[in-house]
């Protein structure tokens, strides 16, 4: 739920003031809790360029609903608001013929509230509604690596000799599990289209758009394994298992009696190594794969950075020589992983990986140097062969990190932006009766959050929502982003937070209000705050849900629960069930109040402990 509602404004007058102006905004009813569904799509579909749109739902004390559709990289496709009568919307567009293929989202508003709900669909130029391969056929074989094209129906397919596999699976997050499917032999259906000898590689394609290459030797060749001790972290027991296009299966289990044939036709295959991750390209609704004689590129190698140790930034290292503390950071396409040894050996799929997780870039921890080392590094993904193996080799020079007089000075930003942390040894000198003092030494030894000046935290000073945002992008180690085009009208790209608002903005943390403003000099409230780090544990893979009794158990032991507004109440109760966030002396949650800087760092360390337990220590 976006945090967009003008209650907002009054946040710091008269919380029931706040309250009564929400109920009253324009394109409300009188009264009442506010829904609204698309019932168009409550289920996936897919659509082909230049194909027609149509959107119907319902919707509850609402008078219009906004309906804002963007494709996958946040362009904004279609926008209108449409009137609401007798409980009943209506709206549709065309997609232009040039429509850009993939993942696109629905998001339906009301007036002060733009976002309150979020639907997908999807376009590919393979197939829209009205676009189904010939005579009822659900999957096709076909390209230069075969002798001949050919279309399976899906009675067809149900009709061959099927095969039960469990199949041990590591996702990118990363996360274990395994799944159970019942299907054909990729090597079957290969067969029967005539796989030619020279075939080097193959591409899945799925109704949804969604495309995995892989080269013929890393699928097909190379053996593949279960690993039914997945969980503790044992290839004992591994058995070899084929690929497998599933006609039934079930996922995060290893159960047949659960199989169903959801999202089916599926890719499905097994592990190279017990720490390689293939979730992500398990293929659902399977359309085509195309097989081809085309040579497989190379993956560029990794790179290297030093990180220094008392200036926190990138270090030019002559002659190989840097610092003791120093640290190493791999770069390379985010898409594949960069395996590594520091013991001399040749790094393989049994070697340490760099960069484990995509979405938790704070689980990518960098190599410590604390004496000469040698790192020998190398790319693997999918659908290219691995780059060649690149050594770099580091000498230290004998230094000792320490507290640098640019470390400790105050940094040079425009105002509004804090100060750098004074090293591990951080010593604020206003915390000391403050609550949160340890959570403050905390997290500011971790350079995550930074004083107001050389020695004072100021933890009583309230907190902006550019200032909140900075924060949880750097908890989350999330790259810089850069924003779009007009994408907040009052966020201009120079501002020091600019590159933070577009990376929250990115991973749907942050969103806006109406007309386009991010109001990032506005304090945060504590709603607003408990929806922030809410959205920002989904984005580190914490994907919680609560039912309506659950959700309201946690909000009956505030007495001023009536005062949350409905936009934030999922958020808040969960991030009170996670324990992120809490009340207030009283019996109090106080909503509409402004959190101050000593919230904000107990909030965030206990965040990190939520998304990750064993990092945060």
């Amino acid at each position: 739920m976006k945090p967009l509602r003008m209650a907002k404004l009054l946040a710091c007058v008269l919380t029931v003031l706040a309250v009564s102006l929400l109920l009253s905004g324009a394109g409300y009813a009188d009264g009442g809790e506010v829904k609204v569904n698309l019932a168009s799509h409550s289920s996936h579909r897919v659509y082909g360029p230049g194909d027609r749109v149509e959107m119907e739902g319902t919707a509850q004390n609402l008078t219009e609903v906004s309906i804002t559709v963007q494709d996958e990289r946040g362009k904004l496709v279609y926008s209108c608001r449409a009137q609401v009568e007798n409980g009943v919307f209506a709206a549709g567009f065309t997609l232009e013929p040039a429509a850009a293929e993939g993942k696109y989202t629905v998001i339906l508003g009301g007036a002060d509230r733009p976002e309150l709900k979020r639907y997908k669909f999807s376009v590919s130029s393979a197939g829209g509604p009205e676009d189904q391969t010939a005579a009822g056929a659900v999957l096709t074989i076909n390209g230069d690596g075969v002798a001949e094209e050919v279309s399976f129906t899906r009675a067809e397919l149900e009709a061959m000799s099927r095969e039960r596999e469990i199949f041990s699976v590591v996702s990118d997050w990363p996360g274990n599990l395994f799944v159970a499917a019942e299907g054909v032999p990729l090597r079957t259906l290969l067969e029967q289209a005539g796989m030619k000898p020279e075939a080097q590689m193959i591409t899945f394609l799925g109704s949804d758009g969604y495309r995995i290459d892989f080269t013929v030797d890393e699928l097909l060749n190379e053996p593949r394994y279960y690993y039914p001790n997945l969980m503790e972290s044992s290839t004992d027991g591994k058995e070899a298992v084929q690929p497998l296009i599933a006609l039934q299966r079930v996922e995060d289990d290893d159960d047949f009696a659960k199989m169903s044939d959801r999202d089916t036709p599926v890719l499905c295959f097994g592990q190279r190594a017990l720490t390689e991750q293939t979730l992500c390209e398990y293929v659902k609704r399977l359309k085509t794969i195309t097989v081809t004689t085309e040579s497989p590129a190379q993956w560029e190698p990794p790179a290297v950075k030093i990180i220094d140790p008392d200036t926190r930034q990138e270090a030019a290292v002559p002659g190989g020589k840097i610092k003791k503390g120093s640290e190493i950071v791999l770069t390379g396409d985010p898409k594949v992983k960069i395996y590594y040894t520091t013991d001399g050996g040749t790094p393989d799929l049994e070697s340490k990986i760099y960069n484990v997780s995509f979405h938790v870039p704070t689980l990518n921890k960098p190599i410590a140097v604390e004496n000469d080392i040698t790192v020998k590094a190398k790319t693997v993904g999918w659908g290219k062969r691995d780059s060649e193996v690149v050594t770099f080799t580091f000498t230290v020079d004998g230094s000792q990190p320490g507290q640098s007089a640019a470390e400790q000075a105050v940094e040079g930003r425009p105002s509004g932006q804090e100060a750098a942390a004074a090293g591990n040894g951080v010593a604020f000198t206003d915390i000391q009766e403050s609550w949160a003092r340890e959570d403050i030494e905390y997290m500011a030894a971790r350079k995550l959050v930074r004083g107001k000046s050389e020695t004072t935290y100021e933890p009583g000073s309230e907190i902006t929502r550019a200032e909140f945002a900075a924060l949880l992008v750097r908890a989350l180690d999330l790259p810089e982003g850069v924003l779009r085009e007009g994408q907040f009208q009052d966020v201009a790209g120079t501002e020091w937070y600019a590159g933070s608002v577009a990376a929250a903005a990115y991973e749907e943390i942050i969103t806006g209000y109406d007309g386009g403003f991010f109001k990032p000099d506005a304090c945060v409230t504590r709603e607003e705050m408990a929806a922030m780090i809410t959205r920002a544990a989904r984005a580190a893979g914490k994907e919680e849900t609560l039912s309506g009794g659950g959700r309201e158990q946690q909000l009956a032991q505030f007495r001023d629960r009536q005062m949350i507004s409905p936009w934030a109440e999922e958020d808040v109760a969960l991030a009170i069930r996670a324990g992120i966030i809490k009340g207030l002396p009283g019996g109090d949650f106080s909503p509409l109040t402004n959190a101050d800087r000593a919230q904000s760092a107990a909030v965030l360390k206990r965040f990190l402990t939520y998304i990750n337990p064993a990092a945060a220590q």
